[in-house]
């Protein structure tokens, strides 16, 4: 069952599980398909999610990758669809992850590069601004914690703020300066960070959306919600990224 985190007539934000895509073709697994099945069984907390079929409406302003976990909000009516949209587009709305990350970082910092998708290949690049399909991508970043894995390599638990929404955007802006995020053997962090209970289709990413503020579609109120971090991973332990004794 998906986490509904706030449950209300024009929007639900939902707390994503890892190894689900959030949106998908037809007969293949995703939060947008598992929301439909659980709301259409009436596991709706506001009552209000059927469209004028017999299918609730489930509308994605926005997505997380496949191994990234957490917040994400989406609409109820095809209104609501619109105007999250427009936010997104407008980048009004705030997002929050946090992220271990290899390496170490100064305090604090702010990023502006400009990345593109790789044609035909499911990564993206940092490339000049003049690059056909280079679109512009802006986040800050404060480091929470310092630590070492079991072998001495240093890590850091970082809080990102993004102003933008690229595909990869932290993991390749964080890889490309030599900090990737672990577990992500696609762009050099393929490490394992953490002894995974159950098979998943790719590694477990240290990534998580922690947060989203975002103004409610009809009322223009701002909406803050927060993601609890993942149980499957190890982030509260004291020596989280110690697989000494695993």
């Amino acid at each position: 069952m998906i986490d509904v985190l706030i449950d209300d007539p024009w929007f639900a934000v939902v707390n994503k599980p890892i190894d689900l895509l959030t949106q998908a073709v037809a007969g293949i697994p995703s939060l947008q398909s598992l929301l439909i099945d659980q709301w259409r069984s009436g596991q709706c907390r506001s009552g209000q999610c059927r469209s004028e079929g017999s299918n609730p409406f489930v509308g994605i302003p926005h997505r997380l990758d496949r191994m990234t976990s957490g917040a994400l909000v989406v609409a109820k009516n095809q209104r609501a669809l619109t105007r999250l949209c427009q936010q997104f587009a407008a980048r009004s709305v705030q997002k929050e992850y946090i992220a271990w990350v290899m390496g170490q970082l100064d305090a604090c910092g702010s990023w502006n590069d400009w990345i593109r998708k790789i044609p035909d290949v499911a990564k993206a690049e940092i490339v000049d601004p003049d690059t056909q399909g280079a679109r512009q991508a802006e986040l800050r970043f404060e480091t929470l914690e310092r630590s070492r894995l079991a072998t001495g390599q240093p890590v850091c638990l970082v809080r990102i703020e993004l102003m933008t929404g690229r595909m990869h955007q932290i993991r390749i802006q964080f890889a490309s300066r030599g900090n990737p995020v672990l577990g992500d053997a696609t762009y050099g962090g393929a490490i394992e960070w953490v002894r995974q209970e159950q098979e998943t289709r790719e590694p477990m990413l240290a990534l998580h959306a922690s947060g989203l503020v975002f103004s409610h579609p009809k009322t223009a109120v701002r909406v803050a919600a927060h993601a609890p971090r993942p149980t499957a991973h190890p982030w509260n332990l004291p020596t989280p990224l110690d697989l000494s004794n695993a």
